[in-house]
């Protein structure tokens, strides 16, 4: 498959280029695939896109805007061939199959599907398109996102670049242009169909293969433009996989087993980097198979294999404020959906509110991961987090609500080697005569030194009981109820 673009331009003339890739951006800076000089044409101005077997063409957040048939348009089907016009330049383009991937040879008409010839290659999706096109945007890093024992890539503007290889952060000698790294920003935001700008300088997206990627744009940064991709394991963590890391032990498991079993709603917190998404996608990983379950994340990272899973996904304003669908949305609407469990991505704002009530009224077995650093600290920052809901509840009353809607907190973090480890399992407990939090630690990750660099330490079971001792024999849960003297 081949593109070609022909440009005219009164005094520039005309010029022809042919390109084997699915993504080609066009623009005055040096960055672009096609860089035109003369009159009004933005640094980047327009990329047009091969996907779902037709061309498209999409204005790139330009001044003057990109025009078809003369309208101007934010983006555009131009079925296998077709015009448009930037600045004073006048673009046509068309598509050509390989012999791997003929198209009709007849002429087809604006807006109208293209239909392949029988081939027995696999046709690429459009997220293998974006890739394809991705990997040339990021060409100084792409050896690093290929790589399977780097697990995170942190670009402090064009010069300075980090990686987080194998728990060790070192700097790289690669480095960007401003125009290449612009350029690849502005691909990832088509791809995920937002805007990032001076005036909207943050975004919080993924690639294809389910990395998260947040960037930065100056003014806001001030080493220029700034990315962190943390990367998508490709091998998928399970309970025997933490049990042989070390970050728990098989008690650990059978108890965790045993809640989820018991739909006890479950809090799993944790600091930066600690991996609370990925224990929590290891812990919803234990739901049965029956049951329905909402997922509910910004950018979605949960990958559960039941069969009955609806996954939600938030969505920004678009530039003109309007459209938004944040996480409080959608745990509003997943209530009016008959879920059987509730899983949401992380706990930030006023939907920390919404979820204690759905768990203090009949939503059991939610869970959900909060930025916290110990199981009690778990449940102040959901109290804080529910006064942004906005509504004035007393203290006493929402404390009340907490206690009483989060029955377990598991606590991760990353330890000084860089190791990370579930340090708690946390019973929560009905508030003390004075209104605060108490937890039961069942079990706990105790340090007891360090040797060559790593921390040494045991998991221990802490406590002879459990408040959930009666429900685990009701429920013949004899391996999890033998864990405990009482």
């Amino acid at each position: 498959m081949t593109i070609t673009i022909i440009t005219t331009h009164p005094n520039a003339g005309r010029v022809e280029r042919v390109f084997s890739k699915h993504s080609i951006m066009i623009g005055r800076a040096t960055g672009n695939d096609i860089i035109l000089e003369e009159g009004e044409v933005s640094r980047f101005h327009a990329v047009v896109l091969f996907e779902d077997e037709v061309l498209w063409v999409q204005d790139a957040g330009s001044k003057n805007g990109v025009l078809v048939n003369g309208e101007k348009v934010s983006r555009q089907k131009l079925g296998v061939s077709g015009s448009f016009k930037l600045a004073d330049y006048e673009v046509s383009v068309a598509v050509t199959a390989d012999q791997n991937n003929a198209l009709d040879d007849e002429p087809v008409a604006i807006e109208t599907p293209v239909v392949p010839v029988a081939s027995p290659a696999k046709p690429l999706s459009s997220e293998d398109f974006y890739w394809d096109a991705l990997k040339s945007f990021l060409k100084p890093i792409w050896s690093y996102i290929e790589s399977a024992t780097v697990t995170e890539i942190m670009i402090n503007g064009p010069k300075e670049i980090f990686i987080e290889e194998k728990g060790v952060m070192r700097q790289v000698p690669e480095t960007f242009s401003n125009d290449e790294l612009a350029a690849a920003v502005l691909n990832i935001a088509q791809y995920v169909g937002r805007r990032v700008s001076e005036e909207e300088p943050y975004l919080d997206a993924r690639l294809p293969d389910g990395s998260r990627v947040a960037i930065l744009m100056p003014p806001c940064s001030r080493k220029g433009t700034s990315i962190s991709i943390r990367k998508f394991s490709k091998e998928k963590l399970n309970l025997d996989k933490l049990i042989e890391f070390g970050a728990m032990t098989p008690d650990m498991v059978r108890y965790i087993e045993g809640t989820v079993l018991l739909k006890k709603n479950t809090i799993i917190s944790g600091g930066t980097s600690s991996g609370k998404t990925s224990l929590l996608n290891v812990v919803s990983g234990l739901i049965p198979d029956e049951e329905r379950i909402i997922t509910i994340e910004d950018s979605a990272e949960l990958q559960l294999r039941q069969i009955h899973v609806l996954p939600m996904e938030t969505r920004p304003a678009d530039k003109k404020g309007r459209g938004q669908v944040t996480i409080r949305d959608l745990v509003k609407a997943s209530l009016r959906m008959r879920p059987d469990r509730v899983v949401v991505g992380e706990i930030r704002g006023g939907e920390a509110l919404d979820l204690l009530q759905a768990m203090n009224t009949g939503h059991s077995g939610s869970m959900a991961t909060v930025h916290a650093s110990s199981p009690t600290q778990a449940l102040s920052r959901l109290e804080t987090l529910a006064l942004f809901s906005g509504l004035e509840i007393p203290a006493r009353a929402l404390r009340d609500q907490v206690a009483s809607a989060v029955e377990i907190v598991i606590q991760a973090a990353r330890l000084p080697d860089h190791s990370r480890k579930v340090t708690h399992i946390s019973e929560v407990l009905p508030l003390d005569l004075e209104g605060r939090y108490v937890t039961r630690d069942i079990f706990k990750f105790e340090r007891t030194g360090m040797k060559d660099g790593k921390v040494v330490g045991e998991h221990r079971l802490l406590s002879e009981t459990s408040l959930f001792l009666e429900e685990m024999e009701l429920a013949g849960l004899t391996e999890v109820r033998s864990l405990f003297k009482k």
